[in-house]
């Protein structure tokens, strides 16, 4: 059981400290560069921006809101994780998967509030210019906790959709297995 804390303190340690560092370099660099530095022609770009809401800018100047929210969710997932380790859920299936992507998704919360508190605003840097280049649409530019809290995302909808199809498939099984045969079924008419 303390392994499992450990572990889920040294992801969440390490991806924190990954994005904060990234936001740091950005800010000082990038502003004093022009404000942009193009990674890859066409598909990505570093382009410095500050953003005072949330995803796609939403929530725009709602610093306290945010916070508090935010601040509640992470507790809530933090709870989740303590609920799971006291209960030695993790070594159930798919148990230390949801560990990570948990961690990911606490890291990600963790490093944008960090920013919405000290700064007022989080520090992006990350435009994916491939979007333009292919749809002539601008996407919005994140940082690399949003890629954390994306991919966690995405990670947990997958584990979900997969929990749901093996207990669909488990349940049928069961029922297949209650269901009289049509042998037995016959033998039950002749009696």
């Amino acid at each position: 059981m303390t392994i499992v804390i450990i572990v889920d303190v040294l992801i969440v340690a390490v991806l924190l400290t990954v994005d904060l560092l990234s936001k740091y370099f950005a800010a000082a660099y990038l502003p004093a560069h022009g404000g942009s530095y193009e990674v890859i022609k066409d598909v990505l770009t570093f382009r410095y921006s500050e953003n005072s809401g949330a995803a796609f800018g939403i929530f725009e100047n709602s610093r306290v809101f945010l916070s508090v929210f935010v601040g509640i969710v992470l507790l809530a997932i933090v709870g989740f994780m303590a609920y799971h380790i006291y209960k030695r859920k993790y070594r159930e299936k798919g148990g230390m998967f949801l560990h990570v992507t948990l961690a990911m998704i606490l890291a990600g919360g963790l490093g944008n509030l960090v920013d919405r508190i000290a700064f007022g605003y989080v520090r992006d840097f990350i435009e994916y210019t491939v979007v333009y280049t292919l749809f002539k649409r601008d996407f919005a530019i994140c940082n690399v906790a949003d890629v954390y809290l994306t991919v966690g995302v995405v990670l947990i909808v997958i584990y979900l959709i997969y929990t749901m199809v093996q207990e669909a498939k488990k349940e049928k099984g069961k029922k297949a297995a209650e269901a009289p045969t049509s042998a037995d079924g016959e033998e039950g008419k002749n009696e």
